[in-house]
């Protein structure tokens, strides 16, 4: 009461007072976790929330494309669809695939993403396993 009063006094009756106690604390969030293909085979560990990107080298010109083989989806999940980019505007250039997961519970989980084609044997994978606390 005694801040509204002052509140009042110092600014009139368009000044509103915020009880300090009262307001909301965001809780910090973790920086996303940036990989590439450098970090297939390690293991990683995530905090609930936090996002985790996969850089892959790509050529979708060659018929081959990268498609999650492992994933507990209740632990990470994935974030829309892979996005390619390249720094060539021709078509058929080859360029990076970038994944997004966000750690969505506490749990363990293998990440696998191979590079497929249609009717033969991947070309190659990558793999990562994944600990959110």
């Amino acid at each position: 009461m005694v801040v509204f009063g002052l509140a009042l006094v110092a600014g009139g009756a368009n000044v509103v007072a915020v009880d300090a106690a009262a307001a909301p604390v965001a809780a910090p969030v973790d920086e996303p976790v940036i990989v590439g293909t450098d970090a297939n085979g390690q293991s990683r560990s995530l905090s609930v929330g936090q996002e985790l990107a996969v850089a892959l080298p790509d050529a979708p010109s060659t018929g081959y494309v990268w498609r999650i083989s492992a994933l507990n989806r209740g632990v990470l999940h994935q974030e829309g669809d892979p996005q390619f980019r390249s720094e060539n505007p021709l078509p058929g250039s080859a360029g990076t695939s970038v994944w997004t997961f966000t750690a969505a519970a506490p749990g363990r989980t293998t990440l696998t993403l191979a590079s497929v084609r249609a009717g033969v044997a991947p070309a190659r994978t990558f793999s990562e396993d994944i600990t959110v606390k």
